[in-house]
């Protein structure tokens, strides 16, 4: 009879446990997937040298992700990744940014896009030195989740430029990048991170087909006063 109550006992302690473990679980994601997130593998394609870099993947995990639709259509997809330094101040905070740019929302739950060379732009930034990424080839998916969330995978290769102390920027590499993500929607939130991606030259070309607007100038004839 005592073994028979330890084990009720114990049955009891367990379930509990479980609620407990359940309810943390609840919790922290009402925190946290508010703002979405992400896990994302870089693996450097160095094929002049191994060391450096490692031969190995490097990992960030963007704690902000938000998805929205322009008025034409386009779907896109911004996250950030911010490490403040305890020891440097600002000048040693990280900050990494990426946008997607993707042509529309899946028309029924899950859509694969094909990616070039406009869809991704991102930027790294440890102090005054910064590095751009540029997609070149790939491939992302996106789900439909529910509470207007998109969830998403892709893997794609990147060019790499990093900035020079003296200006401009070096010799381009290319960069294995392995992600997925879960986006909530927020284009306040989400655009300053895709312009940031876009600044200082690094600007998106125009899609295929698209209608360019330009300004009416004025036109000079001899002799108009």
């Amino acid at each position: 009879m005592p073994l028979l109550r330890f084990r009720r006992k114990l049955g009891r302690s367990a379930v509990a446990m479980a609620g407990l473990i359940s309810g943390v679980a609840l919790i922290a994601c009402s925190a946290g997937c508010a703002s979405g997130g992400a896990r994302l593998d870089f693996a450097a394609l160095d094929y002049r040298s191994i060391d450096p870099p490692a031969a190995k993947f490097t990992t960030l995990r963007p704690d902000r992700c938000y998805w929205w639709q322009e008025e034409d259509g386009r779907v896109v997809i911004a996250m950030q990744h911010f490490g403040p330094s305890l020891l440097f101040g600002k000048a040693g905070d990280f900050l990494f940014q990426l946008s997607l740019d993707l042509e529309g929302l899946p028309a029924g739950r899950a859509r694969d896009y094909v990616v070039e060379r406009r869809e991704l732009r991102a930027l790294a930034r440890l102090g005054p030195a910064h590095v751009r990424f540029t997609s070149l080839r790939g491939i992302v998916a996106l789900y439909r989740e529910p509470g207007d969330r998109l969830r998403g995978a892709f893997r794609l290769m990147v060019a790499r430029d990093v900035s020079q102390i003296l200006g401009g920027w070096g010799r381009a590499s290319n960069v294995l990048i392995l992600g997925e993500f879960t986006a909530v929607q927020d284009a306040a939130r989400g655009r300053s991170i895709r312009d940031a991606t876009e600044s200082q030259g690094w600007e998106r070309e125009p899609e295929e087909g698209a209608v360019i607007q330009v300004e009416p100038s004025e036109v000079f004839s001899p002799g108009a006063e």
